[in-house]
């Protein structure tokens, strides 16, 4: 039987897989643990368990903090030149974000050791305990956070100096735009109040569709600097409680990859949480929370080269392979814009003729001139190992999130159409489809990515699948959007060429999507999104039924295709908690 038809068993089947954790205790952890905890949550709680609803799987998501990434130089060098929500938060508040002390947020040793404590008082842990000290512990939490936004206003000279002018009476209109953006920002902060519920609330009524995109870049951003002070295992209760919908839709399994900026942002300076701590880490959040966890590792081919060159003693191939084989995790992380082709790398050069990777940001040694041929080598290894594994790839294919524009480029769908040929049974997500704003942007690369997508077994591309993380357009352009999505769902399919209804995944890509402000309402969006596209006369002609279904979980499922959640389940001695019948 192949694992495909493995993987059509039914709904409740599909959960049991996905459970890993003993004693009935399913992301449920003991409030003394954590400076901010979820609301509370028992094994078979309607909050986090629906068994005959609909199977809800979030194929691209974060749940990292300020200590595992390079997060003062993503935000400098990467998030400043970005368009939308995120790069006008980081113009307004760059200053602030650079004094922040990031080391307040929790390590990973020190999450590990609690989630180790957790994971034994969980047989003891009652729901009265739970409810006695949440509100505590939450507050406790938020206080932090507000603390070190406050104290970073305090520590910018560029902020001090604004805070002096309004002592001294100057008014608005001695502000120029982005002054006065500056100044709402010194005023929202200061007005942060010391309770965390009156913040949600205050939040939660606020009309984020009449502000400006200012305003909306500095709440968005401020969410995000206070998820990144919390400890992970609180970041994904805090992603349910945004998106469950008791009796209605669960999230049923989340699949946050990590990444690995450490060479290509702050040239091999490992960050406060190195990434072998943070892979210990997802393991141990896939078992507490029952297998509804299983992380993407990230794969570095830099840090690779690095390696061979004895210049680290950090092997990102053994790790990720590691990971994945004892790990728990089941997938490989991939982030080309940071400078990296999936293939095609030899041969790269600049139009001036200087070396491609000679850049003042990067270590000295990425200019050699084997250093394209080398990114290749490596990469070839690591797409092997996954093809001839059955290992899922998800890679960001959105023209972002680089330092330049020739490192942003390398996503496109021209790389990944020679990484196909290569490795042709590949199973990759394309990130993002290609542009998180079909929109704004248009359809024309989320149509190349399309036209990777096969359906003859030895061809490339017949493993090629595409995610809706970050399309952050169903937020507040959604009848746009369907327009556009169903100009791709009706699109004539070529012989030989895949349906979109058979490898469209959702993805959120929260935590980032935090930095939008108001993003509570993404999965309803989407719900409702595709209800109305399969009720279109011309899906209907098609045959295409049970889009939504598609969409939501089950080609999530067929992109996987992995019994490494079942294979980790065995080899950690862990049976199901799962109630199904």
């Amino acid at each position: 039987m192949s694992a495909e038809h493995f993987f059509k068993s039914n709904r409740r089947d599909i959960l049991r897989l996905l459970a890993a954790l003993p004693a009935g205790a399913l992301l449920a952890g003991c409030p003394k643990l954590f400076r901010r905890e979820p609301l509370p949550v028992c094994p078979n709680s309607p909050d986090v368990s629906l068994l005959n609803g609909p199977l809800t799987i979030d194929a691209h998501c974060h749940v990292f903090n300020g200590t595992d990434l390079q997060i003062k130089e993503f935000f400098s060098r990467v998030a400043a030149r970005q368009s939308g929500a995120l790069g006008a938060g980081v113009k307004v508040l760059g200053s602030v974000l650079q004094n922040l002390a990031w080391s307040f947020a929790p390590s990973g040793d020190t999450e590990i050791a609690e989630l180790r404590d957790l994971s034994a008082a969980l047989r003891t842990c009652t729901e009265r305990e739970h409810t006695a000290r949440v509100s505590s512990l939450r507050q406790a939490g938020y206080t932090r956070g507000r603390e070190q936004l406050q104290a970073a206003v305090a520590r910018s000279s560029e902020f001090q100096t604004l805070q002096e002018k309004r002592r001294l009476g100057a008014l608005e209109l001695d502000f120029d735009p982005e002054t006065m953006s500056k100044v709402e920002a010194i005023r929202f902060i200061e007005e942060l109040p010391p309770d965390v519920e009156t913040y949600r609330a205050a939040k939660a009524n606020k009309s984020l569709s009449t502000m400006a995109l200012s305003g909306r870049s500095i709440q968005g951003l401020i969410d995000f600097v206070l998820q990144n002070f919390q400890y992970r295992y609180v970041s994904i209760h805090d992603y349910l409680r945004t998106y469950n919908q008791k009796g209605v839709r669960v999230v049923d399994l989340m699949l946050p990859s990590m990444v690995d900026y450490d060479f290509w942002l702050a040239k091999g300076r490992g960050t406060l949480t190195p990434l072998r701590t943070q892979v210990e880490l997802m393991q141990q959040m896939t078992i507490i929370t029952g297998g509804r966890v299983h992380g993407f590792v990230p794969f570095d081919p830099l840090r690779q080269i690095a390696y061979d060159l004895k210049l680290t003693r950090d092997d990102s191939y053994g790790l990720v392979t590691k990971a994945i084989d004892k790990m728990g995790c089941i997938g490989v992380k991939l982030y080309p814009p940071m400078g990296f082709a999936p293939l095609g790398n030899r041969g790269l050069d600049t139009k001036s003729g200087t070396p491609f990777w000679e850049r003042d940001w990067l270590p000295d040694w990425t200019s050699r001139p084997d250093l394209g041929a080398r990114l290749d080598d490596a990469m070839s290894k690591m797409l092997g190992w996954c093809e001839a594994n059955d290992v899922p790839v998800m890679a960001h294919t959105n023209i972002s999130n680089g330092v330049i524009r020739d490192f942003e480029n390398l996503a496109g769908a021209e790389y990944w159409e020679i990484a196909l040929k290569a490795y042709p049974k590949l199973r990759v997500s394309f990130g993002h489809f290609g542009d998180t704003s079909p929109v704004e942007d248009g359809l024309e690369r989320a149509r190349a990515f399309k036209a990777l997508m096969s359906t003859k077994d030895a061809a490339p591309g017949i493993h090629a699948y595409a995610d809706a993380g970050y399309f952050v357009e169903v937020l507040g352009k959604e009848p746009a959007l369907l327009t556009n999505l169903r100009q791709l769902y009706e699109d004539t399919v070529p012989a030989g060429r895949a349906p979109l209804a058979s490898r469209f995944m959702y993805g959120t890509d929260w935590e980032m999507t935090l930095t939008e402000g108001g993003i509570s309402g993404y999965l309803n969006d989407f719900v409702r999104l595709f209800d109305e596209l399969e009720a279109g006369p011309a899906i209907r002609q098609q045959g295409l039924t049970g889009l939504s279904d598609r969409f939501f979980g089950n080609t999530g499922i067929g992109w996987m295709l992995s019994m490494r959640s079942i294979t980790f389940q065995s080899q950690t001695g862990r049976q199901s908690s799962m109630q199904g019948d």
